[in-house]
């Protein structure tokens, strides 16, 4: 996927329109927060947007729940929330090491689900959009990781500001005549095994490396790449 800017991490835009139920249905959701706005239809999901993430329950309460979050991971540490915009994406290869992503990657992993995203293939005469979704449909998982931020500068009790990203990993089979990189989608097993909080490292990098779900694509509008257009037609088969 890409924004307006073309991210070198891919998967800069994807489209979520799963209704509550949906979405509840298929990620066995326990509790739901109380945020109206992560059930609006959203055919062109862009970085610092609110999107919806599933994240295991607490302790003391081990049902999943469906959370909101901006997309564009801010590290704890970070002086300004800004730098999100640059950490939409983790590749998968680095980020158990990188500073920004490895403590979210050893204790906090959620779902970013979709519907399908989007990806610019370059060819000689520029970019060209391509929608890629699962062959029959059904929900994509997104392998993520959140992250909570408050500015300190302001108050003691500042709101915490969650924050998110999608992991990537190289492009497999007739993905790489497309782009280089792919989000990294899990199946039933490795959402359960991602959201783990007992997993070790080598069984996320066994997640990560199975087998994505059947995908199909098609190119659609140039239009998808502002932003400003967000409408069903973004996914829509060019004539």
């Amino acid at each position: 996927m890409t924004s307006t800017r073309h991210h070198e991490g891919m998967c800069g835009r994807y489209a979520n329109f799963l209704t509550e139920q949906e979405l509840v249905d298929h990620f066995h959701i326990a509790a739901v927060a109380d945020e109206p706005r992560l059930f609006d239809a959203n055919w062109n999901v862009s970085p610092t947007q609110l999107v919806a993430i599933v994240v295991p329950g607490k302790d003391d309460d081990p049902g999943r729940r469906l959370e909101p979050a901006r997309w564009g991971l801010v590290p704890s540490w970070a002086k300004d929330p800004s730098v999100g915009a640059r950490m939409i994406n983790a590749r998968s290869e680095t980020a158990a090491e990188k500073p920004s992503f490895r403590s979210a990657f050893a204790k906090r992993r959620c779902i970013v689900p979709a519907n399908g995203y989007f990806e610019w293939q370059t060819g000689a005469d520029g970019k060209h959009p391509f929608y890629i979704h699962p062959e029959d449909d059904s929900p994509l998982a997104f392998a993520g990781l959140y992250e909570f931020w408050r500015d300190k500068a302001l108050r003691e009790d500042a709101p915490w500001l969650v924050t998110t990203t999608i992991m990537t990993t190289a492009a497999r089979g007739s993905m790489r005549d497309i782009h280089d990189r792919q989000p990294v989608m899990l199946g039933s097993e490795g959402v359960d095994a991602w959201l783990s909080r007992d997993a070790d490292q080598g069984t996320l990098f066994d997640v990560i490396a199975a087998p994505a779900p059947s995908l199909a694509w098609h190119p659609v509008r140039k239009a998808v790449g502002s932003p400003k257009n967000n409408a069903p037609d973004n996914i829509a088969p060019l004539d």
